[in-house]
């Protein structure tokens, strides 16, 4: 018995039957298996139904109009072409899904991004946020989806470069030490056989790039010339003394533009703040000097009903914006010698340089996590009292040197 092919037309205007006023999937042959099936709910479907090996078996194609007649017929060759050399059609779709499906947990976005995940408990999220944006911006358009083991070291030197031409450098050799902490983390996880990475010479690949570090001050003279310039500044108020408490506290500048009143303990001096604002992702007790309490009550009568101690000039629900302390530095003459994060740079380099205290207790004080993993896991000690002769010892330095 011969089939009659059908038509677009005939496709198009492809309708359900009903029987006894009920509507009821229309099965509308092509030939050798292939069907339109126009069902009872609206849709149009096209269908391969073939044996194979004494089984009857049903394979779904796609949907009209997402799939014409002319590539429903292409599809349905490609099936009777795999029948043909003894190959189920059913199961290989079945293969090909899972093969795909592989290829996706093991692809370069899947392994990355399952990378910041574990590091989210350990490094603070606009960390984590700033490498997902890199990897966004230039690795995902590029080779997200293609299988981490699958990856060439070409292809991370070729983006590393790309970004480099852009005039960013630094980026450029940072994304490559980002992408061998992605590698070393799949290696452990048998995604791939070895770090590519590590076989990139970025001296070879990139242009030579130096860090510099953070600008900072460290002559007594000039930074009395800074803390006179920081109180007797007649620009915003938050920013002032959001300013004079970063130079006591040499916090980073997120702690300090998203410090909050129940953060301070002014009972025992101290400033508590929570792991999930810090690098170490653990509480930071920090001792406060009479200077840096005084810093506190002068503000306290303006700002204790604001959300942030150092609210910004837009909104006492806002905080200061990120570069508004910088932008003040520079307003009072300073710009090309200290940035808001010098100030940690500054209280370091005079620490270390005064003799007076233990190296461990100023990495303390500055949040800094001990780079030695055992010596970490042990050292419990916390220098409650050694921190608050150094806390003491800085606030008189600066008080000294701005009174000249």
């Amino acid at each position: 018995m011969t089939t009659t092919r059908l038509t677009a037309k005939m496709v198009q205007n492809a309708k359900p039957k009903e029987i006894d006023g009920v509507l009821k999937d229309n099965y509308l042959p092509d030939g050798g298996g292939l069907y339109l099936i126009a069902t009872a709910r609206g849709g149009r479907l096209w269908r391969y139904h073939f044996s194979f090996q004494g089984k009857k078996y049903r394979l779904p194609l796609g949907k009209y109009p997402n799939l014409s007649l002319k590539e429903a017929r292409e599809l349905h060759k490609e099936a009777q072409s795999l029948k043909a050399k003894g190959i189920n059609p059913v199961e290989e779709r079945r293969a090909k899904k899972q093969q795909l499906k592989n290829e996706q947990q093991n692809s370069f976005r899947e392994v990355a991004e399952a990378y910041f995940k574990k590091r989210s408990t350990e490094i603070a999220p606009s960390t984590i946020k700033k490498h997902q944006n890199a990897m966004k911006r230039d690795f995902y358009p590029i080779i997200g989806d293609k299988p981490i083991d699958k990856i060439e070291r070409g292809e991370i030197v070729k983006i590393a470069q790309t970004i480099q031409d852009r005039g960013a450098l630094e980026t450029a050799h940072r994304v490559v030490n980002l992408c061998s902490q992605i590698w070393r983390y799949a290696l452990q996880l048998d995604k791939v056989q070895h770090n590519i990475i590590a076989d990139i010479s970025k001296k070879d690949a990139l242009k030579a790039f130096t860090h510099q570090g953070f600008k900072t001050i460290t002559d007594p003279k000039r930074i009395g010339e800074l803390m006179r310039a920081l109180y007797e500044y007649h620009g915003d108020y938050s920013t002032k003394w959001a300013l004079i408490f970063m130079a006591h506290t040499f916090v980073r500048s997120s702690n300090i533009r998203f410090a909050k009143w129940e953060e301070i303990d002014f009972k025992n001096g101290v400033w508590i703040i929570p792991a999930h604002k810090m690098k170490t992702r653990q509480d930071h007790i920090l001792p406060l000097s009479d200077q840096a309490l005084g810093v506190l009550r002068e503000v306290e009568p303006y700002t204790r009903d604001s959300r942030f101690i150092f609210p910004s000039s837009l909104g006492r629900t806002k905080p200061l914006s990120e570069n508004t302390l910088n932008t003040a530095l520079k307003r009072m003459g300073f710009g090309g010698e200290i940035v808001a994060h010098g100030f940690r740079a500054m209280f370091s380099t005079l620490a270390y340089e005064s003799g007076k205290f233990r190296g461990e207790v100023i990495e303390a004080l500055l949040a800094h996590k001990d780079p030695n993993e055992i010596r970490r896991a042990y050292n419990r000690a916390n220098y409650e009292e050694e921190k608050r002769e150094i806390i003491t010892w800085w606030g008189e330095f600066l008080e000294g040197v701005k009174n000249g």
